[in-house]
């Protein structure tokens, strides 16, 4: 299936009202055209996407929409996925509506350090150097439940060698007590494809780090 058909497959599966389908829906296709340009093939997007059922599931769990008289909230994570989920600390703000801007708007993080940031946690992962990770990250990430469930996670996700970033995204999240910069990059390697999420405190520390 092409783009458009995937796309409204997704839409279709969403239970949420019409101004949040077309904005997940612009959000998507504007991840999809990045990667496309990045050298990506639509049909390893597509791949890494996933089903479009699983994928508009994991966008309800993350979606913050009037229903039953709730709100749920979209993360800029909307392409993450289900296989590792190292989060602490990263939903803190669950009663606040996050807002997103692009990284380089940001009048409070430095592009550059957080891109830097973002690399040095790739290269970690690549190696599957997960004592490294848990080291610059927050507290949480240094118990060892947590640096056994990043080992049993990158033991499973086999990869192979390393080849390039085919897409990066950066944003900045802010509420009204604190701040976050997170990152979607995807990694194209010798075995697969990875797209990682990460998030980093106001002092870089890494709060979140995802796999998929």
């Amino acid at each position: 299936m092409n783009k458009e058909k995937y796309l409204h497959k997704v839409i279709k599966y969403l239970s949420c009202s019409k101004k949040d389908k077309k904005r997940i829906y612009e959000d998507l296709s504007a991840d999809i055209d990045e990667a496309l340009e990045n050298g990506e093939s639509w049909q390893e997007i597509e791949m890494r996407f996933g089903d479009p059922k699983d994928l508009a599931d994991e966008l309800m769990e993350n979606l913050e929409v009037d229903t039953k008289g709730r709100h749920k909230k979209l993360w800029i994570g909307l392409i993450c996925g289900v296989c590792i989920v190292v989060a602490i600390g990263f939903l803190a703000y669950k009663m606040f509506i996050p807002t997103t801007i692009l990284l380089k708007d940001s009048t409070y993080f430095n592009y550059d350090e957080v891109h830097d940031k973002a690399m040095e946690v790739i290269e970690y992962a690549s190696n599957d150097d997960y004592k490294a990770i848990a080291n610059i990250g927050i507290d949480e990430f240094k118990q060892d439940s947590v640096k056994e469930q990043m080992k049993e996670t990158m033991t499973m996700m086999k990869h192979g060698a390393f080849l390039k970033i085919s897409s990066e995204q950066y944003v900045e999240n802010s509420t009204l007590t604190s701040k976050y910069a997170a990152a979607s990059i995807t990694v194209m390697y010798e075995d697969n494809a990875i797209t990682y999420t990460l998030a980093f405190d106001e002092n870089l520390n890494l709060s979140a780090f995802y796999m998929k």
